[in-house]
Parts: C-alpha cells; sequence; structure tokens
C-alpha cells in the first residue's frame, strides 16, 4: 500500500513515528530503580555463548546470572575491561527489561546496568535516546518544509 503524498499524510506519518520515538525515549531513561533487576551469582560471562555473536566478535560479553532465565548480550565498548574484570561466581545486580524478542530468541539484549558492591561495571549508553531526539528534529523539519510545499500548492493538502 502506498500512502498518498500530501501534506496530511506526511503529518499523520511524522507525529505516529514521533509518538514511537517518544515510548523509545521513554523507555531508555527510567531511573535505575524503575528496571526489572536480579542480584545474583554469575554463572557464565564470556565473549561467546554457542554460535553468538554473529558479528563484531569481542565486542560482545554474554552474562548469565543464577535466578533469571535468559542470558544477556552486553554491547560492550570503552566499558570492556571493567566488564572483563568480574569473574563467575561474583554477587553482581543486572537492571534491565524484557520484550516479546527476549522470549521468542532466548536472550536478553536490554540489559541498563551491571552493579557489583555498588560501583557499575556497565551502563547502556544513550545513543538512542539521542538518535531518537535527531530523528523527532528531522520530523520536525520535514514538516515545515512539506507545509512551505502545501502553501506553494506543489503537494495537495
Amino acid at each position: 500500500m502506498v500512502l498518498p503524498l500530501t501534506f496530511r499524510v506526511v503529518v499523520l506519518v511524522c507525529l505516529a513515528t514521533s509518538i514511537l520515538f517518544g515510548v523509545i525515549i521513554s523507555r531508555s531513561t527510567k531511573e535505575k530503580s524503575d528496571y526489572d533487576h536480579v542480584t545474583s551469582r554469575i554463572t557464565y560471562l564470556d565473549q561467546k555463548l554457542g554460535d553468538l555473536p554473529s558479528r563484531n566478535l569481542g565486542s560482545y560479553r554474554y552474562l548469565k546470572i543464577e535466578g533469571y532465565q535468559y542470558p544477556f548480550e552486553i554491547y560492550i565498548d570503552e566499558q570492556s575491561a571493567r566488564m572483563d574484570s568480574l569473574k563467575i561466581g561474583d554477587v553482581v545486580s543486572a537492571y534491565f527489561y524484557q520484550t516479546d524478542n527476549t522470549e521468542q530468541e532466548g536472550i536478553n539484549r536490554f540489559i541498563q546496568f551491571v552493579e557489583k558492591d555498588n560501583k557499575v561495571y556497565f551502563q547502556r549508553g544513550n545513543i538512542v535516546v539521542i538518535t531518537c531526539i535527531i530523528g523527532m528534529v528531522g520530523l520536525i523539519l520535514l514538516s515545515v518544509w512539506c507545509y512551505f510545499l502545501y502553501k506553494k500548492g506543489k503537494i495537495p493538502y
């Protein structure tokens, strides 16, 4: 299905996409206490888990915590030294949320924080929030541009 290029359709699509971005931002900017969390011993921590990762070997860590059924996939950048200092048997707290994908794939990619003794060993970056904000600004500019095109008679209402 192809939507017609009209001012009204562009604004509605921009509005719907902005709402989606808002939901993504709200999920990614919660306080640590607002996430689900588990505190227990590490039972697995390595750079591979089965045939994962399928890309960027060395950029991921896989963490299993006693009492939580899914392993966590953590994308590591400059925080790798801190994560690599954790050992199997250490008691850590993991803060995360789950989606339907977590259950379908059997792996949780939505971990936000990992702490040991109140020291943060991993904190998810804000690239998602920054990307959504840039996207929202782009959608506003697109809507304004389409408004000018509508006023010049280039696109219908």
